[in-house]
């Protein structure tokens, strides 16, 4: 167990840390499909973004003797908010895409989760 002096409360950059994890890294990648509109030559004279997601990475730690409980393909709702770079609510469905589970010699292993967030996805 470590020793804490000061304060402990520090947030480091990571906003929140998530539920049963101890968080080292989450980065946030947000992109769109796109279709640009031509010319009769061929020119692009436009531009339709559209369909946006953000895809999260999140590394962690989590105890060795607690396994991760979540699954691929399966929803999950993080504790800190999306940073909002689209033009859709970061809302809809964030869904688990990797999960890779990392073991050491301590009393944490690793893990390292990918998901999407799709803000026009709801839970049916």
């Amino acid at each position: 167990m470590a020793t804490l002096l000061g304060a402990t409360n520090g947030v480091f950059g990571i906003r929140a840390q998530q539920a049963g994890f101890l968080t080292e890294s989450i980065s946030y990648s947000f992109q769109s499909q796109k279709k640009f509109v031509m010319n009769h030559t061929g020119d692009r004279t436009g531009r339709s973004d559209y369909d946006e997601e953000c895809t999260i990475s999140i590394t962690a730690k989590i105890p060795a003797d607690s396994e991760f409980a979540g699954t691929i393909a399966s929803a999950i709702t993080l504790t800190s908010a999306i940073p909002d770079f689209m033009t859709e609510a970061a809302s809809g469905l964030t869904i688990v895409d990797t999960i890779e589970i990392s073991e050491t010699a301590d009393d944490y292993q690793g893990i390292t989760l990918s998901a999407t967030n799709l803000p026009t996805l709801t839970a049916s």
